[in-house]
């Protein structure tokens, strides 16, 4: 399977579509795409929650739609 890459701006509009449709989690915001220096199962890329004070399923929810965008898309590289 081909790995596409996209801008961390829309590896987030993606997972907030998806989120946004689960119970609970239509206001979620607070994360950021983070970029690994080491690929983990594959991927360039990771989500860092950032709002401690929000339902950790929204937390579990958001690490699994990242997994599985990470299986067809790789981040961007930085620009020089």
């Amino acid at each position: 399977m081909q790995r596409h890459t996209r801008e961390a701006s829309e590896l987030k509009a993606l997972i907030l579509a998806d989120l946004h449709k689960e119970p609970g989690c239509e206001h979620v915001t607070d994360f950021v795409i983070q970029r690994l220096d080491t690929k983990e199962n594959g991927a360039n890329w990771t989500v860092k929650y950032l709002d401690p004070n929000q339902d950790k399923v929204c937390e579990t929810i958001l690490i699994n739609i990242a997994r599985m965008l990470q299986l067809n898309f790789d981040l961007a590289e930085r620009d020089s």
